[in-house]
């Protein structure tokens, strides 16, 4: 285990926040049952991952995720990112595996993950994939999709995240198979919806309320977000009993996202509770806000530092522990002095 950690993808080793996911359709189409925020937090490790898979740790900090993501920094998110990685390590996801040679599908089921955990002292997110889902993955390595992680971001309920991405899987039919140019579409029955979202069997039990809170209202809030897809539904009936629900795909150029204060708390469980997107402007704000205090308490900053970068665990590349001390240090400094400007 020791030897697959020192081999472990950051930030820092990428250069770069990741900004997109390739993620294996075999994921975007499996039945799991995360909420919103373990859901963008497992597209953030899924993008540090390299293409071959041939390592499977990741590690990133709260501030990695909330750039990736488009996420202002507060103490609440912080609270309910730290409850997520505990979630990640306790779900299970179920896959479909190919079909046999009588054409009949079947689904196997695997941890997400071998290890995740949060370092409170040095703010570090580290997990490491599961093996045997990723042997799995590889079957499949030339099936995926391009997923963008600040689209995740403009997403508030788990059932739109999953709506969104099962569409993004489909994409490639697009102008295929009697589809108009960059539109596609893809369907299943109710029970089967139920099944990959992990709808629980005594939730929205009439088909009204099914098509509503687990269909219509996801599919409205994908269209309203303006991330490169708008989504029309169709019942498709047998008879007068509704066989599956069809959705249209149609590729829409993006709109520019604009932040317009708070959201309301979320009113229902299957919303996400994380605060509204920041822009740009705010983040660079902060940033200063924060130098600032660094040149106003150099000696006290110093001393946070030295004691932050010493917790780091030694498996982490130093730039990285560096940075993740820095990040520490600087919330302390403000958490004691609050921001002077």
């Amino acid at each position: 285990m020791q030897d697959e950690l020192s081999q472990i993808n950051t930030p820092e080793s990428l250069g770069v926040t990741p900004r997109f996911v390739l993620q294996h359709n075999a994921i975007s189409r499996s039945a799991h049952n995360f909420s919103a925020t373990a859901k963008k937090l497992t597209a953030m490790a899924m993008a540090l991952l390299p293409p071959d898979l041939s390592s499977l740790s990741v590690a990133f900090t709260f501030m990695d995720f909330c750039d990736a993501i488009g996420y202002e920094k507060g103490g609440e998110s912080y609270r309910i990112f730290k409850d997520a990685v505990k979630e990640c390590m306790e779900s299970v996801i179920h896959v479909e595996t190919p079909p046999n040679k009588k054409g009949k599908k079947g689904w196997v089921m695997h941890h997400w993950f071998q290890i995740a955990k949060f370092n409170s002292n040095t703010g570090i997110c580290t997990m490491t994939f599961d093996q045997e889902l990723a042997e799995f993955l590889k079957e499949f390595k030339w099936f995926y999709s391009k997923i963008n992680l600040n689209d995740l971001g403009c997403l508030q309920s788990r059932y739109a995240l999953r709506i969104f991405e099962m569409g993004k899987s489909y994409e490639s039919l697009a102008g295929k198979d009697g589809n108009e140019k960059d539109a596609w579409y893809f369907e299943r029955s109710i029970p089967e919806f139920r099944y990959l979202f992990g709808v629980p069997d005594e939730a929205y039990q009439e088909t009204k309320q099914f098509r509503h809170f687990v269909i219509e209202n996801p599919v409205k809030e994908i269209n309203r977000a303006g991330i490169g897809m708008e989504i029309t539904t169709e019942g498709i009936k047998q008879g007068r009993n509704l066989k599956a629900i069809r959705l249209n795909c149609k590729k829409t150029p993006h709109k520019t996202q604009v932040k317009r204060g708070r959201k309301k708390k979320a009113e229902t469980a299957d919303q996400i509770e994380l605060p509204e997107l920041s822009n740009k402007p705010d983040d660079s704000r902060q940033e200063k806000e924060l130098e600032h205090l660094k040149e106003l308490y150099p000696v006290e900053f110093a001393e946070l530092y030295q004691v932050e970068l010493a917790k780091g665990p030694a498996s982490i590349p130093d730039g990285f522990k560096q940075i993740a001390a820095e990040g520490s240090a600087l919330m302390q400094l403000k958490e004691r002095h609050g921001i002077v400007k």
